[in-house]
């Protein structure tokens, strides 16, 4: 297999979003989260990352930056670039969660498992790979 099959990705993808599944709701509805890529081709998340850590660059390269202040800023950034629309999300009442950017924040803030899944996820490749998505696309 050839580098750029390996490596390729689909710019349109990154761009676009795949969706998440994380299982269902009680009365068996899908609960999904629709991501761009957190890189590559989303440049809107390049930019706000590098705008929300401009006033910490220093701390940044001394490593001193404060891991609350980092995950802060990572939650903000994900609800502003990455995150682009979810369906069948409940809050812990049970009632169901519009999809706004504060209450992205809030989901993240609360489920911090749930928040690095979808980090893990916005940065795996295969997600957002060209021949992946061409096989898909087939099926």
């Amino acid at each position: 297999m050839s580098l750029y099959n390996q490596f390729g990705t689909d710019k349109k993808v990154e761009k676009e979003g795949v969706i998440l599944q994380y299982g269902n709701t009680a009365d068996g509805k899908p609960i999904q989260i629709k991501i761009c890529r957190a890189g590559g081709a989303n440049v809107a998340y390049n930019k706000a990352m590098e705008a929300k850590t401009k006033p910490y660059r220093r701390q940044l390269q001394n490593g001193t930056l404060d891991i609350e202040v980092m995950t802060s800023i990572l939650r903000e950034v994900y609800a502003d670039t990455v995150v682009i629309g979810w369906s069948n999300v409940e809050g812990a009442d049970g009632k169901p969660m519009a999809f706004t950017r504060e209450n992205v924040i809030k989901l993240f803030t609360d489920l911090p498992e749930l928040f690095a899944d979808v980090q893990d996820q916005a940065t795996n490749l295969a997600l957002f790979r060209a021949e992946i998505n061409e096989q898909d696309a087939k099926n």
